[in-house]
């Protein structure tokens, strides 16, 4: 429901400046070079995915030069996904595996595709952490001994979109939807924005006790941590096609972020603090796509800087995912259109 009602707002903000006609050519830009690409209006894209999912974050001091750094075993995961045009929806579950049976996650997705803008709301829960070279930070643990967190849970929320300006040659549907095809070369600048929101949470302080440096963080234990950012982002994607098929593309976005940190001690009051941080995302895939059917290998990363409310201090966040898709394109029959008459886009 909250999809149509995001669709429904953003409309009335902008009707009352521009008729409906402007908003189809300025904001979806009904108008593209079909040499290009093909919109594929009339197929429901279907996919089943196979995804290996990172998630890592780093507690960073500056002023010694040290940082717990917590990583997660790689979790698998397969999912199946619905694209048709301006909309998609992912969901994937973690198969099980016996070499991560700490590690737990559930991720959800949804996307709004409209030509020259993209709008991506992503939810995911992390939980079960070890920390990396742990001899190094933690007494009494020696060279590859474990020190695993199965208590540590990650939950990230956000919502970002960015403006394609090259969209009359550049199809974004074709490198992320996958419910168009791209048949020649070409690139684009991208301009975005975005909201996040991440809370760490723990049954115990996420700084050890044991810790190997007193001082480290102020010397402050906490078990809660959570910030929420407001950002904006300028980035290139480019997309290399060969014989109308075969496909490398590859794209990149670097952003700052406004961000508000807090963390919750246990023997005081929370501490919070509104700095800048900033954040990098990433792209690189190779593949196959026609009319009817796609298969591509894709690696996406998101790496985030933002500073915790003690001097010099910060949180790094990393999240990755490495993908094999393989879709499927149906075609639609003709259909009465769901949206109001006055929407310039239809479903």
């Amino acid at each position: 429901m909250y999809r149509y009602l995001i669709v429904i707002l953003f409309f009335i903000s902008t009707y009352n400046t521009t008729n409906s006609q402007t908003i189809k050519d300025e904001v979806f830009n009904t108008n593209y070079d079909s040499t290009y690409y093909d919109k594929l209006d009339d197929f429901l894209t279907s996919k089943v995915f196979f995804s290996s999912k990172l998630s890592e974050f780093a507690i960073n001091d500056n002023n010694i030069n040290k940082d717990l750094y917590y990583n997660s075993r790689v979790a698998n995961s397969i999912g199946l996904g619905l694209s048709y045009k301006w909309i998609g929806l992912n969901l994937s579950i973690r198969t099980n595996n016996s070499n991560n049976n700490y590690s737990k996650l559930f991720s959800l997705q949804t996307q709004f595709y409209l030509r020259k803008f993209t709008i991506n709301f992503y939810s995911t829960l992390h939980k079960g952490y070890y920390l990396d070279r742990p001899e190094k930070m933690i007494n009494g643990i020696t060279t590859y001994q474990n020190y695993t967190r199965n208590d540590i849970s990650n939950y990230t929320f956000g919502i970002s979109s960015y403006y394609i300006f090259n969209s009359g040659k550049y199809s974004n549907k074709a490198t992320f939807s996958h419910n168009e095809w791209q048949k020649k070369t070409a690139g684009s600048f991208l301009l975005g924005g975005s909201i996040l929101y991440n809370t760490i949470d723990a049954d115990s302080s996420i700084i050890p006790s044991q810790i190997k440096y007193p001082s480290f963080l102020d010397s402050t234990m906490y078990n809660t941590s959570k910030y929420f950012g407001i950002g904006g982002s300028l980035g290139y994607t480019f997309v290399y096609v060969i014989e109308k098929h075969w496909f490398f593309d590859a794209n990149m976005l670097f952003g700052l972020i406004m961000a508000n940190s807090t963390i919750y001690p246990y023997s005081a009051n929370d501490i919070s603090s509104l700095n800048v941080g900033f954040n990098i995302s990433y792209r690189f895939g190779i593949g196959y796509n026609s009319k009817s059917f796609y298969a591509a290998i894709n690696y996406t990363n998101m790496w985030s800087d933002i500073p915790l409310p003690i001097n010099n201090t910060s949180y790094k966040y990393n999240i990755g995912v490495f993908q094999v898709i393989v879709a499927y394109r149906f075609k639609i029959p003709k259909h009465n259109n769901i949206l109001p008459n006055w929407s310039p886009i239809k479903l």
